[in-house]
């Protein structure tokens, strides 16, 4: 049986970011497998045969995206996009406490 890709690998693969294998999924150019209902997997051959078709720009003007300046930038958007809620849970429990503490 062929092991499957994850998101991660096949944007690695691709040279482009998981939210843009994300979009290739929803436009139809990729075939993806949810297992559990949420986890992402997609075929090698699929994947392998698809970046022969397109001819990928990781950053495409109008797309509204710029490059990252540092390697670290867009590790910590992609950080913040799925972690938003807890990264502006913690800032108002930290307003919460400061708020407290000058309070009593």
């Amino acid at each position: 049986m062929e092991k499957l890709w994850t998101t991660s690998e096949a944007a690695q693969y691709l040279g482009i970011a998981e939210v843009d294998v994300e979009q290739l999924v929803k436009e139809g150019k990729l075939t993806g497998y949810r297992l559990g209902g949420q986890f992402l997997r997609f075929r090698p051959s699929q994947v392998e045969g698809l970046k022969g078709k397109i001819k990928f720009r990781p950053n495409v003007a109008g797309k509204g995206r710029s490059a990252p300046s540092a390697p670290w930038a867009g590790r910590a958007r992609e950080f913040v996009y799925f972690y938003d809620f807890y990264v502006v849970s913690a800032l108002l429990l930290a307003v919460l406490v400061v708020y407290l503490i000058a309070a009593s």
